[in-house]
């Protein structure tokens, strides 16, 4: 196969990903939701040109819309987010050699932020997909990052593997992941689905489009959105109480 050339996005500091997230159950009783979000697509070797698109937009300071280099990688001030990611790919056998790497994530709204998965695509020299990492958080305060090597010449990236760490407090460590990115183009989708040897026991999933990162795409997503890491996080905890209400049990260490 031959190599991607080199993508239009990878020209950009940073853009928006607006669309909806959705959320099944399967097991032991079926359960789906859905919301609204917008995740921010960053390279992470431009953080100052993309401080420069929008007033609205910071790098490690307040503001509507923000990233904290902080709330990834090794989550040290200061640290280099590259060399976490190099790190990682290295380990899983992906060599970059210098290419392009850029971050989807969900963005701090208001100083709020929690970001569930957080997808790490990681480009040779030619703009080709090598490597993608999933970041997978909990809201324990949890980390475990799955890493994926893309075939040349895929635009997508699919990985199969153990779960290692707790998400849901109704589910253990037992099982395995699939997990999904494509590569961003006109539309963007990601996937996560856990499965044990019961057969599917929930998945989740995003389909978003691009937005310029500018102002007024800025000012829509905060007009529509003004709560969102709030929204995440209280709607992680909500369905939760649902869930306990309607008899499912939860588990009792981590």
């Amino acid at each position: 196969m031959t190599a991607i050339a080199p993508i239009a996005n990878q020209q950009t500091a940073a853009r928006l990903w607006v669309g909806r997230t959705a959320h099944v159950r399967e097991k032991p009783f079926r359960r789906a939701f859905s919301y609204r979000i917008a995740m921010l697509e960053i390279d992470i070797d431009r953080l100052e040109a993309a401080a420069r698109m929008s007033r609205l937009f910071s790098i490690n300071r307040f503001n509507a819309i923000a990233f904290h280099p902080q709330d990834h990688g090794d989550r040290r001030e200061g640290s280099s987010l590259r060399s976490w990611a190099e790190t990682r790919y290295a380990e899983a056998g992906v060599e970059l050699h210098g290419g392009v790497i850029r971050l989807v994530t969900f963005p701090r709204v208001l100083g709020v932020g929690f970001a569930p998965i957080s997808i790490w695509y990681g480009h040779g020299p030619s703009g080709d997909l090598r490597g993608v990492i999933y970041e997978v958080h909990n809201t324990f305060g949890d980390r475990h990052c799955y890493v994926a090597e893309v075939e040349n010449g895929s635009a997508h990236a699919f990985a199969v593997a153990e779960k290692v760490f707790r998400v849901s407090p109704f589910n253990g460590v037992e099982g395995h992941y699939g997990l999904r990115a494509t590569l961003p183009g006109e539309t963007l989708s990601l996937g996560v689905a856990l499965s044990t040897g019961e057969g599917p026991i929930l998945k989740a999933y995003f389909h978003g489009h691009r937005r310029p990162l500018s102002s007024w795409s800025l000012l829509a997503v905060f007009a529509r959105l003004p709560f969102q890491s709030l929204k995440v996080i209280g709607g992680i905890h909500w369905e939760a109480l649902k869930l306990w209400l309607k008899g499912l049990n939860l588990y009792s260490s981590r």
